[in-house]
């Protein structure tokens, strides 16, 4: 099981988000699979994770979360140009379980919270890799700099909803340097990593 895809699940639990059974819900065959992702998804903030994870003084990784996530998706396999996604994430949600570290990290040495109250990535050019991920280009948004990006994000799969709508998961992580978005607090003395990985794990429903 890849490392997000376990976060993702974990959060499940944890989160307030009841675990939902199976039963009568049958996996959609591959091909209808790849139609179903073209679709537009719009993300369920509860139902989805977003974790970083960033080096502390060169012994440890530490982990924190944001607990707010916004946005749209779609992946169309068939044709990838005509996939889209747009993810929003609220920079003062950021929740690393100490209140004091959280409001170091919403102020001006991280994100400046107030001023740039999120990080957000468009999709702009969109490559299939095989026939559950697409290699996605974007331009990443950090204290109002705007870098592009490529990751590769996964399709983890889609069915009907209890509930009577349509869901789907997608999945990724990505590396960055902090510093290329003026984020540098901790990179010069060695306290805390330039490099950071950010582990998403998205579920949509279908519109």
């Amino acid at each position: 099981m890849k490392p997000i895809v376990a976060v993702a699940a974990l959060a499940g639990v944890f989160t307030g988000g009841a675990l939902l059974s199976n039963a009568g819900l049958a996996d959609p065959t591959p091909a209808a699979q790849a139609n179903l992702a073209a679709d537009m998804y719009e993300v369920d903030g509860l139902h989805s994770s977003v974790v970083f994870r960033v080096g502390y003084m060169g012994v440890s990784n530490f982990y924190g979360r944001f607990n707010d996530v916004s946005g749209t998706y779609r992946l169309d396999f068939d044709n990838p140009s005509e996939s889209s996604i747009d993810i929003s994430i609220d920079t003062a949600s950021i929740d690393t379980a100490n209140e004091g570290r959280d409001k170091h990290l919403r102020g001006p040495d991280f994100f400046s919270a107030k001023e740039f109250p999120t990080v957000s990535f468009t999709g702009t050019s969109f490559e299939a890799v095989d026939s559950d991920t697409i290699r996605v280009t974007g331009d990443m948004t950090v204290r109002g700099v705007t870098q592009a990006v490529t990751v590769d994000i996964d399709w983890v799969g889609d069915r009907p909803d209890p509930r009577g709508g349509y869901r789907s998961g997608i999945d990724t992580t990505l590396t960055i340097n902090r510093s290329d978005f003026g984020v540098s607090y901790g990179v010069d003395i060695g306290v805390l990593g330039d490099s950071t990985d950010i582990m998403i794990g998205l579920t949509g429903m279908k519109q």
